[in-house]
């Protein structure tokens, strides 16, 4: 039996996990842990309404399952993240991963985790003007007071790598996630799963 299966949304997110698992045990004193990583062919709405269906036939193969897809284009955006979670992990409770799940929502969406402020993120997107990403960000409006992550992330990104003449693509999003300390993150999300992995593979003793 291996230790956790993952579910993620779409290929930025698959990319983002394949660079980030690996670096929890280090960075975070968890025991290793053995994980595959599966996309939800329904995406977002997929991951909201179906994932029990989905990991159905991985009740007995896997220790824990971790489900994770953006909060915008769920098509239940009326409801709170609290909601969501709720609903998803009760359908997974009741499928056989009783006490087993957890569920990450990430507002407003992966984009989030990409804004930090780290000279790794302006090499994974080309960013070659004077000024630094941030204070791009910031003289723009997108950035506002001492806010570190842009209202829209991902519109804001998107606009950064036309700047930087780079064509958007899941491999800068796993260049970020591999080269960046995901301690500077201040996203809830990411650190609800970094302490959710915490708590399921605490260190050997």
């Amino acid at each position: 039996m291996k230790d956790l299966i993952i579910a993620v949304a779409d290929g930025y997110q698959e990319k983002v996990m394949e660079a980030l698992l690996p670096r929890v045990p280090l960075s975070s004193g968890t025991r290793p842990f053995s994980y595959d990583i599966i996309k939800n062919p329904l995406h977002d709405p997929g991951s909201y309404s179906d994932s029990q269906e989905l990991l159905r036939s991985s009740i007995k193969q896997y220790r824990y399952a971790l489900i994770i897809f953006d909060f915008e284009g769920t098509g239940v955006e009326e409801l709170s993240n609290h909601q969501i979670t709720s609903a998803v992990s009760g359908l997974l409770n009741s499928n056989g991963w009783m006490d087993r799940n957890a569920v990450i929502v990430i507002e407003p969406e992966l984009e989030n985790w990409m804004w930090i402020d780290n000279r790794n993120v302006e090499l994974a997107i080309g960013w070659t003007r004077p000024e630094s990403l941030y204070d791009w960000a910031r003289v723009k409006g997108y950035l506002e007071g001492t806010a570190t992550k842009p209202v829209r992330p991902k519109e804001v990104l998107e606009e950064a790598l036309k700047i930087s003449e780079t064509s958007k693509s899941a491999s800068i999003y796993k260049k970020i996630a591999s080269s960046v300390s995901y301690n500077k993150c201040e996203d809830p999300a990411l650190k609800k799963l970094i302490n959710q992995l915490i708590e399921w593979f605490p260190p050997d003793t």
